[in-house]
């Protein structure tokens, strides 16, 4: 306990490093808004670059409480802006929920009164397949009526070219005949 208690003592920036690794852990990352991880991450991160660098011109001290103080401040501003598009993003997203459930309430209205005035209630998109359908198979129908007129026109004057290639040749022998 001594050895922590004088680690702490000497250095000002072990106890804040310490406090935030403490605090950091009180709450669970769900718990917490990405204003404040962020925070605390860039307290870390900046407590240890600021360290560092503060060694190497010998304010160690200075250098970790004036990194952990600018690092808190970019993870802060970092996450708060992150918190503010995901608010935008439910606020959106509980609105498009809001205007599907109208849309689904509206349709329902709409069908329980067309039930209620005894009209059909079909599916808007079976609705127009099935007229599809019947054109389709009322143009097929059409087609195979002039097909069969169309055949029987055909025989029809095929009898008749017959008829009249025997008639004209019955004409001839009676008339080269007599």
């Amino acid at each position: 306990m001594n050895i922590l208690r004088s680690s702490f003592a000497r250095c000002p920036a072990a106890l804040l490093l310490g406090s935030a690794f403490i605090v950091s852990g009180c709450a669970t990352s769900a718990d917490r808004t990405n204003t404040e991880r962020r925070a605390v991450a860039g307290a870390v991160t900046g407590a240890i670059l600021g360290g560092i660098i503060g060694h190497q011109s010998g304010e160690r001290d200075k250098g970790i409480a004036a990194g952990a103080a600018a690092g808190a401040i970019v993870g802060g501003v970092s996450g708060a802006a992150e918190d503010r598009r995901v608010a935008e993003l439910q606020y959106q997203r509980r609105i498009a929920e809001a205007t599907y459930q109208r849309e689904v309430a509206e349709a329902d209205a709409r069908r329980q009164k067309l039930v209620s005035q005894g009209k059909s209630t079909d599916d808007p998109e079976l609705l127009a397949a099935r007229q599809r359908a019947e054109a389709a198979e009322a143009e097929l129908a059409r087609l195979k009526r002039e097909e069969a007129e169309a055949i029987k026109k055909a025989q029809q004057m095929a009898e008749f070219r017959a008829r009249e290639e025997a008639a004209k040749s019955e004409i001839n022998k009676m008339k080269g005949g007599g």
